[in-house]
């Protein structure tokens, strides 16, 4: 009876302090949770960020935000206008840039929800902008980093009415960009990894602007044969059309600009009014990508060499392909089903020989036989595009984009260990061989 009552008393003995520390556990669990919700009330959340170079070396940095422009309490965000601003900041580094823009805003920035890291042309130097976003507290690895052609404040001021804001409708466009083909895998964990494994090389996409308006409606510019990244743009490009832009304080900041626009699918057309402004149609493409090479832009590939490239790396979900038969000009579907790699040695050469099976969808009825022979000739013109890509970047470049380093690593690993001591001088003997299997 005694050993009971004692094992009794013991149990009381525990429950209540085990009591004790469940309630002090919810009160902490509460007031964790309101210290949370009151601490995001206080930060502006990001979306973008742009980063151009000035023509005295500093960091312009653009921070593209939502804003909420609700036409009552049941639509807090009115689709019929644009809902992002920019605030824009120069200093000496990427994070004095940023800081310089929470003053401005009078909130910190938070970056974990940003979509896009968007550099302009005047980028000439990837080491302080990997560094910083690597090391960048909350930033996301799977967040988009692409190159434009112009600066990537101009960019992130595009008005955008048919999504949220800019960055929603580029990083749609990079995604369908990627299956198509027309553009590579350009998260930035990709670029790291990348850039770790072949001594400073990676590739970036080209985010353009097509602009027409009444006087010019039928004039395109296509900018990708004289494209020099690495220069600075001149003070009167800057600042043509954009958001609502807020801030404008020291440091060289530039001063707003706004303009109306609308559109869908990254374009705006004019809404409203009848002026010259108004009547512009502005729309994002991807034309080209850039070789970063030693972390510093190399050159420009063409569209259709990053198509042969996204055939030879990553596979392509669907791609039209031209093709003749006979005096008619027809086009398939064209995507990748399989791809096998074979490394051997010739001759002091190193052979990569890649096999590609890509399987057709034709938009058209066509016997057996014309269906094989519309084939053949798809299959020569993706050979051809994948050739194109070869020839621009391993024997104009001299630059690793074919994952030669992983393909070396898994198949001989004392190349391997040749390649990290000289990449230069093991790339030089490296020979690709492409065949075409279609399947019909």
């Amino acid at each position: 009876m005694r050993m009971k009552r004692n094992r009794v008393c013991l149990k009381k003995l525990l429950i209540i302090p085990v009591c004790v520390l469940f309630i002090f556990s919810l009160s902490s669990c509460n007031a964790t949770g309101k210290y949370e919700k009151r601490d995001i009330d206080e930060k502006i959340i990001v979306h973008a960020l742009g980063i151009d170079m000035t023509k005295e070396g500093k960091f312009e940095v653009t921070l593209q935000m939502l804003v909420q422009q609700g036409s009552g309490s049941n639509t807090p965000i009115d689709p019929s206008k644009s809902n992002s601003a920019t605030v824009s900041q120069v200093a000496e580094t990427i994070p004095a840039a940023i800081e310089q823009c929470e003053t401005d805003l009078g909130k910190k920035a938070f970056l974990g929800h940003s979509e896009l890291i968007l550099l302009g042309k005047s980028v000439t130097d990837l080491n302080p902008i990997l560094d910083y976003f690597i090391n960048a507290e909350g930033i996301s690895l799977g967040t988009f980093m692409a190159y434009t052609d112009i600066t990537a404040k101009e960019i992130l001021n595009i008005k955008v009415t048919s999504g949220t804001y800019s960055a929603e409708v580029l990083k749609e466009i990079f995604e369908e960009s990627q299956k198509n083909g027309t553009s590579t895998e350009c998260e930035l964990i990709r670029h790291i990894d990348n850039i770790e494994n072949t001594n400073g090389t990676t590739v970036m996409p080209i985010i353009k602007k097509i602009k027409n308006d009444k006087k010019s409606s039928n004039e395109k510019e296509d900018a990708s044969s004289d494209i020099k990244f690495g220069e600075t743009e001149s003070d009167k490009s800057k600042n043509k059309s954009g958001n609502e832009e807020v801030g404008g304080g020291s440091s060289g900041s530039e001063s707003s600009s706004q303009s109306e626009g609308g559109g869908s699918g990254g374009e705006e057309s004019g809404s409203g009014g009848g002026s010259s402004e108004e009547a512009e149609v502005t729309a994002f493409y991807i034309d080209g990508a850039v070789i970063v090479k030693d972390k510093k832009p190399k050159s420009v590939m063409s569209r259709d060499e990053v198509i042969g490239l996204s055939f030879l790396n990553n596979g392509v979900a669907e791609q039209t392909i031209d093709a003749k038969m006979g005096d008619t000009l027809t086009s398939v579907s064209a995507a990748s089903v399989k791809k096998q790699t074979g490394v051997s040695m010739k001759n002091d050469r190193i052979v990569i020989d890649v096999n590609l099976t890509i399987a057709y969808e034709f938009n058209k009825t066509f016997s057996d036989k014309e269906q094989k022979e519309v084939g053949q000739k798809a299959a020569e013109r993706i050979h051809s595009l994948c050739q194109e890509a070869i020839d621009k970047a391993l024997k104009e470049d001299n630059a690793d984009i074919f994952e030669i380093h992983s393909l070396l690593n898994h198949n001989d690993y004392s190349v391997y260990e040749e390649y990290k001591k000289n990449p230069e001088e093991i790339l030089k003997r490296v020979d690709i061989n492409v065949s075409i299997n279609p399947q019909i």
